[in-house]
């Protein structure tokens, strides 16, 4: 395999999952199940499988050993880093970044630990190398989202969603922000209109969170010290920016009466050392049509976006919907997704004793499914126990669950250490961390779960 020496990779797993219901407990958002393997897997294995050896991994310290513990059960070749940040402290993604500052040597790939795809990312990586570029990004184009009936209790909570402008001609990403930033109507910078003929419009991108970024970049985020947030903080300042030109040194802001620099800006690390500007001076090349402006208008920062076809296949579980929905497609996706073929779906120290469990089905590690059980498209976890005369359809049991005698689940997520008492009857239900339901309970889109206090909305 070859390796790729021109970019580091980062992956970043220290999120709880804010948008997720916080009835699963402690468990870290990169842990989640899908199909056999936990959300971080495929992240690494999608580096792996575009040449990378080795890469960095942030990771909460207290959840270092639950994560190696679950990647050490995994297929994966690539070598990975572990850094461990602080629990205790609410560090935000922009001080991941500050964090491995020492460590990065070349330009750097971010990559988000709750991304399942199958897009090649050597497009990407080409946009950003034709163009020089400081930032290039991944957005997926899908359609709309996929309305599917949810466990536990119904919301109406909308998702977030991002209004991104991006040049047809050139794919320079030319505007970024949240829809929540406006009300009823949005302003769009009249530069924009001036510099590019032929922008469009997207409310509907899912952002991948994969972004390759100058190693410059790392430097002004740590010695600028504003920003918290590399997706609603970082990118936007950086993409707003390529709108503005570097200020003289008379001009600055933060300059004493004898010119001697106080504070430095953007521009103060973007300098070109090379012979790149001179390149573009004296090429015939250029990237627009309208007027006779240099190429790239003479922009230091420039940022690009790719946007795959719509047949990829592009999901971050970062919400309840989107877990959901993975494990109802993973099986079907799989060979796309991950380049071989599931070898087995039930692990080889599991036990399963009933003949009723179809293809759309798959059992961890020392989990025992007894006879006279009917369990389709339902994804059982580790140290799980199914007791007899249980019907299971479109589940998902996590590690150590027990479900009981004569048992009937549909369309249920079944957190860690729970156990599901004889006789009960739930439809699009969630079961808290290690809570017991009582036998012969019947219920319907409803949390059962030890406590409700700390809930977040379910989106």
């Amino acid at each position: 395999m070859h390796k790729l020496l021109e970019f580091q990779t980062v992956v970043l797993a220290a999120g709880r999952g804010s948008r997720l219901p916080d009835v699963g407990g402690t468990v870290s958002k990169c842990l989640l199940p899908v199909g056999p393997y936990p959300v971080l897997w495929y992240s690494l294995n999608m580096l792996e499988k575009m040449g990378f050896q080795e890469t960095m991994i942030v990771v909460l310290d207290e959840d270092k050993s639950n994560i190696l513990n679950a990647l050490e059960k995994c297929p994966l070749k690539i070598k990975y880093d572990f850094i461990m940040i602080p629990s205790e402290e609410d560090w935000g993604t922009a001080n991941s970044l500050k964090f491995i500052y020492s460590r990065v040597s070349t330009d750097l790939i971010v990559v988000s630990g709750d991304l399942i795809t199958n897009v090649n990312l050597h497009d990407v990586f080409n946009l950003y190398r034709k163009h020089d570029a400081v930032l290039a990004t991944l957005f997926f184009n899908n359609g709309p989202e996929e309305w599917i009936e949810l466990p536990g209790p119904k919301t109406k909570a909308k998702p977030d969603r991002d209004l991104v402008c991006i040049d047809k001609e050139t794919q320079r990403l030319t505007f970024l922000a949240s829809a929540s930033d406006f009300e009823e109507s949005v302003t769009i910078p009249r530069i924009l209109i001036k510099k590019f003929d032929s922008i469009s419009m997207y409310s509907r991108l899912l952002d991948a969170h994969v972004y390759i970024m100058k190693k410059w970049v790392i430097k002004y985020l740590v010695e600028s010290d504003k920003f918290t947030s590399v997706k609603g903080e970082l990118i936007p300042h950086i993409v707003k920016k390529q709108l503005t030109k570097p200020k003289s040194a008379v001009n600055k802001k933060g300059a004493s009466e004898k010119n001697v620099e106080v504070t430095k800006n953007i521009f103060d690390f973007a300098d070109e050392t090379g012979y790149e500007s001179k390149i573009r001076e004296m090429s015939a090349y250029n990237d627009h049509k309208v007027g006779s402006k240099g190429v790239y208008y003479n922009d230091v920062i420039r940022c690009y976006a790719h946007i795959p076809s719509k047949s990829t296949f592009g999901m971050r579980i970062n919400t309840l919907s989107s877990f959901y929905l993975a494990n109802s497609k993973i099986l079907s996706k799989w060979e796309e997704l991950t380049g071989c073929p599931l070898s087995e779906r039930f692990h080889p120290n599991s036990e399963v004793k009933t003949r009723q469990i179809d293809e759309t089905c798959t059992v961890g590690d020392k989990s025992v499914v007894n006879e006279k059980t009917s369990i389709k498209g339902s994804f059982i976890g580790a140290n799980c126990t199914v007791e007899n005369k249980v019907r299971l359809t479109n589940c998902i049991l996590m590690n150590n669950v027990t479900i009981k005698e004569g048992c009937v689940l549909q369309d249920c997520v079944i957190y860690t250490g729970a156990t599901v008492g004889p006789g009960c009857n739930l439809q699009h239900c969630l079961v808290g961390p290690h809570h017991e339901v009582p036998p012969t309970t019947t219920s319907n889109h409803q949390l059962h779960a030890e406590t409700t206090d700390n809930m977040i909305t379910l989106g």
